[in-house]
């Protein structure tokens, strides 16, 4: 972790929380985007510029009451997702280029986060998250790889919880969605 102790980050979080003065205890998308690119260890250990739009979906990712505010338990739970990210990002750059490359993502996917997804379903987080150079190599840096990561995630999650529901508990791999069901789970994100 960037910080020193979680009492550090705590400290850290409920200074911000205090400065914004939300009605509610915790931030929006604009106070989230303010504590990761202001904050010294945040800023320094990622080193990346954190866009209002990823800010909005790691709050999205963790809103289990969707309230559209991050309180300390989830901004605490999204530090931990985020080192856990960035040392697999780092991890897979095997070259230390600062970007994966299209075989890179491909093994964390599978191999580390455990999903199992088509080639094509695979093609499409590459064609979504990559840039492709010149020479037809593609690359996906952090911040993108971040935000693969955080729908990759949310989505499973809704798709599991919703697998159990219909299924007596169980996961099969196979559930329905209504309409409204589905938008509920794909435009939060």
């Amino acid at each position: 972790m960037q910080f020193g102790s979680e009492n550090e980050l705590e400290q850290m979080f409920q200074a911000h929380v205090s400065r914004i003065g939300n009605s509610k205890p915790g931030l929006q998308g604009e106070g989230l985007c303010h504590v990761m690119n202001e904050t010294p260890q945040i800023k320094n250990y990622y080193k990346i510029h954190w866009s209002l739009e990823l800010c909005k979906i790691m709050i999205a990712m963790l809103d289990r009451d969707k309230n559209g505010i991050m309180g300390w338990e989830e901004f605490k739970e999204l530090q931990q997702c985020l080192v856990f990210w960035h040392q697999t990002f780092c991890q897979y750059d095997g070259n230390r280029s600062g970007f994966i490359e299209a075989h890179e993502l491909f093994n964390v996917i599978s191999k580390k986060f455990g999903y199992q997804l088509s080639q094509q379903s695979l093609t499409t987080l590459l064609q979504r998250y990559s840039k492709v150079m010149d020479d037809r190599r593609c690359l996906i840096a952090f911040d993108d790889f971040v935000a693969c990561s955080v729908r990759l995630r949310a989505y499973t999650e809704a798709f599991r919880g919703r697998d159990r529901q219909s299924n007596n508990s169980f996961e099969t791999g196979q559930t329905k969605f209504g309409y409204d069901d589905f938008i509920q789970c794909t435009m939060c994100l």
